[in-house]
């Protein structure tokens, strides 16, 4: 008879056959047995708005490809190595709202007093001189135009925009250096802030 270990082996070993021969069973099994666990692992999370279903996706695309290049080295049972990935992907996300909530909306909402409304007004001027792809991105991390509040996830931008949530990220990043520029090159603006 075989011992437990022996059987949590021989399966972890199938796993990991299943993978690298590209057995949409495998896939299916690891499903079954795994997605329910992580679910409530990323429903736990607050102040994260992170779908169960998008996070087990990524982290199971992460561990098949470590699988593929051998980077898992069997140390951990397959169950805690996904676990663990999708674990840190929730805390990525959960780390980069707080910063994102403090840092940029936080600061934002410090600014706005009445005394700084027409330097307000300017930056949304300078704004309309970005392209359209700038001006849209800002306007939706911002809650700028036509939309009622920011939207700070990239990954719900990126669904708007129809591009990954890595790319919104970029175009966010370099489109607000733009923005930023324009307003430290504006001599109205630097008066209005003296």
């Amino acid at each position: 008879m075989k011992s437990l270990v022996q059987i949590n082996k021989s399966a972890q070993i199938e796993i990991v056959e299943g993978i690298l021969k590209n057995n949409p069973k495998t896939i299916n099994l690891i499903y079954s047995e795994h997605f329910g666990k992580i679910s409530a692992m990323v429903n736990n999370f607050n102040y994260i708005n992170l779908e169960p279903k998008d996070v087990f996706q990524e982290g199971l695309t992460r561990a098949v490809i470590n699988i593929r290049n051998g980077t898992f080295n069997n140390d951990s049972s397959f169950s805690t190595y996904l676990y663990g990935i999708c674990r840190n992907i929730c805390l990525k996300e959960y780390n980069r709202s707080k910063l994102t909530t403090s840092n940029e909306i936080g600061d934002v909402q410090e600014v706005i007093e009445d005394d700084y409304f027409d330097a307000i007004q300017l930056m949304l001027k300078l704004k309309e001189k970005l392209d359209e792809k700038c001006k849209t991105i800002i306007d939706l991390r911002f809650g700028l135009g036509n939309t009622n509040k920011g939207i700070t996830r990239f990954e719900a931008i990126a669904s708007i925009l129809k591009i990954s949530a890595d790319n919104a990220r970029q175009r966010f990043g370099r489109c607000f250096s733009k923005l930023k520029k324009l307003i430290s090159e504006n001599p109205d603006f630097n008066q209005l802030m003296n």
